[in-house]
Protein backbone atom coordinates (compact mmCIF):
# COMPACT_ATOMS: atom_id res chain seq x y z
CA UNK A 1 0.00 0.00 0.00
CA UNK A 2 3.10 2.30 0.80
CA UNK A 3 4.05 2.38 -3.08
CA UNK A 4 1.27 4.26 -3.97
CA UNK A 5 1.27 7.09 -1.55
CA UNK A 6 2.96 10.41 -1.95
CA UNK A 7 6.57 10.81 -0.91
CA UNK A 8 7.04 13.02 1.71
CA UNK A 9 9.45 15.70 -0.30
CA UNK A 10 6.33 15.52 -2.70
CA UNK A 11 4.03 17.11 0.38
CA UNK A 12 4.13 20.94 1.10
CA UNK A 13 3.23 21.16 4.80
CA UNK A 14 5.00 24.26 6.21
CA UNK A 15 3.31 27.57 6.39
CA UNK A 16 6.32 29.21 5.37
CA UNK A 17 6.52 27.50 2.00
CA UNK A 18 2.62 27.82 1.78
CA UNK A 19 3.25 31.68 1.92
CA UNK A 20 6.30 31.61 -0.32
CA UNK A 21 4.30 29.78 -3.05
CA UNK A 22 0.67 32.05 -2.83
CA UNK A 23 3.08 35.08 -2.51
CA UNK A 24 4.86 34.51 -5.40
CA UNK A 25 3.25 32.40 -7.65
CA UNK A 26 -0.06 32.63 -9.95
CA UNK A 27 -3.80 31.76 -9.04
CA UNK A 28 -6.62 29.99 -10.81
CA UNK A 29 -9.54 29.96 -9.64
CA UNK A 30 -13.44 28.65 -10.24
CA UNK A 31 -16.40 28.35 -8.33
CA UNK A 32 -14.93 25.26 -5.88
CA UNK A 33 -11.13 25.31 -5.79
CA UNK A 34 -8.40 27.53 -5.66
CA UNK A 35 -5.01 26.49 -7.40
CA UNK A 36 -0.98 28.59 -6.23
CA UNK A 37 1.23 27.66 -9.29
CA UNK A 38 4.97 28.35 -8.87
CA UNK A 39 8.02 26.88 -10.96
CA UNK A 40 11.19 26.18 -8.63
CA UNK A 41 14.00 28.04 -10.15
CA UNK A 42 16.84 25.40 -9.35
CA UNK A 43 18.76 24.74 -12.69
CA UNK A 44 18.78 20.85 -13.38
CA UNK A 45 22.22 19.17 -14.68
CA UNK A 46 21.21 15.92 -16.57
CA UNK A 47 24.71 14.71 -16.06
CA UNK A 48 24.20 14.68 -12.13
CA UNK A 49 21.10 13.78 -11.68
CA UNK A 50 20.31 10.22 -10.16
CA UNK A 51 17.20 7.91 -11.36
CA UNK A 52 15.30 9.14 -8.37
CA UNK A 53 14.93 12.42 -10.33
CA UNK A 54 16.81 14.56 -7.61
CA UNK A 55 19.32 17.43 -8.73
CA UNK A 56 22.86 18.08 -7.74
CA UNK A 57 21.57 20.25 -4.66
CA UNK A 58 19.41 17.67 -3.28
CA UNK A 59 16.00 19.06 -4.34
CA UNK A 60 13.76 17.17 -6.07
CA UNK A 61 12.28 17.30 -9.40
CA UNK A 62 8.86 15.60 -8.82
CA UNK A 63 6.37 18.10 -8.11
CA UNK A 64 4.60 18.74 -5.08
CA UNK A 65 1.49 19.42 -3.91
CA UNK A 66 0.36 21.20 -0.75
CA UNK A 67 -3.73 21.02 0.75
CA UNK A 68 -5.82 23.39 2.56
CA UNK A 69 -9.34 22.64 3.64
CA UNK A 70 -11.07 25.05 6.27
CA UNK A 71 -13.50 24.32 8.72
CA UNK A 72 -16.29 26.28 6.53
CA UNK A 73 -16.56 23.84 4.72
CA UNK A 74 -17.86 21.72 6.88
CA UNK A 75 -17.12 18.77 9.60
CA UNK A 76 -14.44 16.46 9.19
CA UNK A 77 -15.78 14.04 7.35
CA UNK A 78 -16.25 16.00 4.50
CA UNK A 79 -13.40 18.09 4.86
CA UNK A 80 -11.10 14.98 4.83
CA UNK A 81 -13.21 13.31 1.30
CA UNK A 82 -12.34 16.65 -0.37
CA UNK A 83 -8.82 16.08 0.77
CA UNK A 84 -8.91 12.15 -0.23
CA UNK A 85 -9.86 13.74 -3.44
CA UNK A 86 -7.39 15.75 -4.67
CA UNK A 87 -4.64 13.90 -3.19
CA UNK A 88 -5.43 11.27 -5.36
CA UNK A 89 -5.80 13.21 -8.72
CA UNK A 90 -2.64 14.40 -7.79
CA UNK A 91 -1.48 11.17 -7.26
CA UNK A 92 -2.96 9.94 -10.71
CA UNK A 93 -1.94 12.84 -12.74
CA UNK A 94 1.34 13.87 -11.39
CA UNK A 95 3.18 12.10 -14.22
CA UNK A 96 1.20 14.58 -16.58
CA UNK A 97 2.92 17.61 -14.60
CA UNK A 98 5.89 19.39 -15.83
CA UNK A 99 8.82 19.07 -13.61
CA UNK A 100 10.07 21.27 -10.49
CA UNK A 101 6.10 22.54 -9.98
CA UNK A 102 4.71 23.37 -6.54
CA UNK A 103 1.03 23.15 -6.28
CA UNK A 104 -1.29 24.42 -3.74
CA UNK A 105 -4.98 23.21 -3.85
CA UNK A 106 -7.31 25.10 -1.39
CA UNK A 107 -10.93 24.26 -1.43
CA UNK A 108 -13.48 26.92 -0.81
CA UNK A 109 -16.28 26.86 1.03
CA UNK A 110 -18.87 26.01 -2.49
CA UNK A 111 -16.46 22.28 -2.58
CA UNK A 112 -18.77 20.79 -0.56
CA UNK A 113 -21.21 20.66 -3.13
CA UNK A 114 -18.96 18.15 -4.97
CA UNK A 115 -20.86 15.03 -5.00
CA UNK A 116 -17.99 12.64 -6.55
CA UNK A 117 -14.42 12.03 -7.17
CA UNK A 118 -15.04 12.43 -10.96
CA UNK A 119 -16.08 16.10 -10.37
CA UNK A 120 -13.62 17.04 -8.35
CA UNK A 121 -10.90 15.46 -10.68
CA UNK A 122 -12.49 17.44 -13.74
CA UNK A 123 -12.32 20.81 -11.77
CA UNK A 124 -8.34 20.35 -10.94
CA UNK A 125 -7.78 19.15 -14.44
CA UNK A 126 -9.24 21.94 -15.53
CA UNK A 127 -7.22 24.47 -13.25
CA UNK A 128 -4.22 23.08 -13.97
CA UNK A 129 -4.82 23.72 -18.01
CA UNK A 130 -5.29 26.72 -17.24
CA UNK A 131 -2.16 27.48 -15.53
CA UNK A 132 -0.39 25.26 -18.42
CA UNK A 133 1.12 23.13 -15.92
CA UNK A 134 0.42 20.20 -18.02
CA UNK A 135 2.65 18.88 -20.54
CA UNK A 136 1.73 18.29 -23.73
Amino acid sequence: MKKFALEKQQRIKREAEFKKIMEKGKSYADKYLVVYVLEKSSQINPLTSSSKEVTQEGESRLPRMGLSVSRRIGKAVIRNRIKRWMREVFRLHQSRLKDRMEIILIARSSAKELVDYFEMEKRILHLWGKARIVRN
